[in-house]
């Protein structure tokens, strides 16, 4: 039999209802490396909806991935980008993405390889 003060079920609602609709458009430029970090204070999770405190504690000593986000709390990444970007418009958390590639590969170096392999 299950008591409140038992075992956590986990999340209770659907997805969108914890993003409330926002199928994530018009969020930051968060992939599934974007590392996010906390920046408030411990006493702010108090003011936090379930889940944004989650990610807050999560991310309070150490960076950590969208990806590894949504591991731990065992959501979609779409929903956590939503909760993060929540959190980073309200200045709880920061973030930094990994850097694009400027061009493609490098075409003598991929030549180099392929030389390489017909010599052997």
């Amino acid at each position: 039999m299950w008591g409140y003060e038992d075992d956590d079920p986990g999340p209770l609602v659907r997805p969108f209802a914890l993003t409330r609709g926002r199928a994530g458009r018009d969020l930051p430029d968060l992939d599934i490396l974007t590392l996010v970090i906390s920046v408030g204070y411990d006493s702010d999770v108090n003011e936090l909806d379930r889940e944004y405190a989650q990610i807050f504690q999560l991310c309070r000593h150490q960076p950590m991935s969208i990806v590894e986000i949504a591991a731990h709390l065992k959501l979609l990444l779409v929903t956590v980008k939503v909760l993060v970007s929540d959190l980073i418009a309200a200045g709880y958390v920061i973030f930094r993405s990994p850097p694009r590639a400027e061009s493609g590969p490098d075409p003598e170096l991929l030549q180099a390889v392929l030389d390489g392999i017909r010599n052997l």
